[in-house]
């Protein structure tokens, strides 16, 4: 025997939200069922939280700050009906999201938890002190709308996408001194990571990226340098596939739940190694650099020259992670993490470039399905609770 119908239903657009647009719904109601489940009310509310939790030393204290809170009533007995030969009744209802409202979000860990909520819910009100209502809630996903900088951003990297132009590069340069062992020369590695200049980083539009690395060898004889084989790498070796270099978005917290502070850190996505990476490689061959000059000693055994080794990484990223916002008691700020391993102890070569995420959106859109003002190929999910 097939259960009975709800007697009350919410329906919602699977849309990703922005910060003052408007929220639209239904809610279904069978009357029929409402009389039976002594339901003599129904309203639907919307409700958004930023929760924070921390534990310090057995203390855990908890802070919630009110983001929006709104009310519809929709129906009661006596007031509408269904058509007639039918016991169903759609009521429609409409709220006005504020202008500022941060992003949807949610961390957890160890011992600390914050999140970013919105919800709308519809209430069947029944009456009596042992009778309890009847609640549908269905939860929304909203980020800041972006009316400034990062509408231009992403208008700027959605051509670059199309035309295949050059952009303008924001570089970060890291060169460090590193050797093999405790004693010995120096070699030299140089490490460059770069994005387009463009400023805040939109979501929903793939970036660029190149990574540059240079090795320069401590200085051989040239009798010794032409002991090594020549298809194979020398310390420093320049790393030979993506997967060896580690490029990442990392997201830093800071959070207050009452009179406790945290700080946090996290990975958000890895960009050349994991499933789904595209990255193009052009590994070049050694090249030997003489250090003699043109005297007629650079020809002989005991001149002295380097070898340097290049490597260079191209590909795309998409942001699919709620945007770089603040509260009261949540702030998230985002950069760009590089890590370039090499042989031995302490050698690995890191840099990092603050970024500001934005949504890249003044609209709302229809989750999972191509927008036209969202590329196809960043029109999936959010990152987002739920």
């Amino acid at each position: 025997m097939s259960s009975p119908r709800p007697a009350i239903s919410l329906h919602l657009p699977r849309t990703l939200f922005v910060a003052g647009c408007v929220v639209e719904g239904e809610v279904e109601l069978d009357v029929r069922q409402l009389h039976e489940d002594d339901i003599h009310e129904v309203h639907v509310k919307l409700r958004g939280h930023a929760k924070t939790e921390l534990t310090c030393d057995k203390i855990t204290d908890r802070e919630t700050i009110r983001l929006v809170r709104d009310d519809a009533s929709l129906w009661a007995r006596g007031t509408a009906y269904p058509p007639p030969g039918s016991d169903t009744l759609r009521v429609p209802f409409r709220f006005q999201l504020p202008p500022h409202l941060p992003p949807s979000f949610q961390y957890r860990g160890a011992t600390a938890s914050a999140s970013v909520m919105y919800s709308i819910t519809a209430v069947g009100v029944r009456p009596g002190t042992l009778s309890f209502n009847r609640r549908i809630r269905q939860p929304l996903a909203i980020v800041q709308k972006d009316d400034g900088p990062g509408i231009i951003a992403r208008k700027q990297l959605a051509t670059l996408a199309a035309t295949g132009e050059e952009p303008s590069w924001r570089t970060e340069l890291k060169e460090e001194k590193i050797r093999r062992g405790l004693w010995g020369d120096y070699a030299t590695v140089e490490v460059r990571c770069s994005i387009p200049t463009v400023s805040p980083l939109p979501s929903f539009v793939p970036i660029p990226f190149v990574i540059k690395i240079k090795t320069t060898t401590t200085p051989l004889t040239r009798a010794k340098a032409g002991a090594y084989s020549p298809d194979k790498p020398i310390f420093p070796p320049a790393p030979s596939s993506c997967g060896a270099v580690d490029f990442r978005l990392r997201r830093k917290l800071f959070l207050r739940a009452g009179s406790l502070k945290e700080k946090a850190s996290g990975d958000v996505r890895a960009f050349t190694n994991g499933l789904g990476v595209s990255v193009e490689a052009d590994v070049a061959e050694k090249e030997w650099l003489s250090l003699e000059g043109e005297s007629k000693k650079e020809k002989t055994p005991e001149a002295k020259g380097v070898w340097i080794q290049r490597a260079t990484f191209r590909g795309t990223f998409v942001l699919d992670c709620p945007p770089t916002f603040a509260t009261d008691n949540i702030k998230c700020e985002y950069h760009l993490s590089l890590k370039v391993p090499f042989p031995g102890l302490g050698n690995d070569v890191k840099l990092t470039m603050p970024s500001m995420v934005t949504s890249g959106i003044n609209e709302p859109i229809v989750r999972d399905e191509p927008s036209p003002s969202v590329p196809a190929t960043a029109s999936g999910l959010l990152d987002l609770p739920p």
